[in-house]
């Protein structure tokens, strides 16, 4: 059985949360860049700002 995932908890006042996190060996995109990627897309509401500055310069990690 091939296994491209680990399950993550995180608990925030009284609630547990176990997420199922899955990895794709091929991908070309950080987990940084992926997480970047889905607050900037993730839809707010009553039209509020994320306050992620997107003009900022990345910062480069040696591998």
């Amino acid at each position: 059985m091939n296994k491209d995932y680990i399950f993550m908890s995180k608990r925030i006042g009284t609630t547990t949360y176990k997420v199922k996190v899955y990895f794709n060996n091929n991908s070309t995109e950080t987990m940084e860049d992926k997480i970047f990627r889905v607050i900037l897309n993730h839809p707010l509401a009553n039209d509020e700002n994320c306050g992620i500055m997107t003009s900022t310069p990345q910062m480069s990690r040696s591998a």
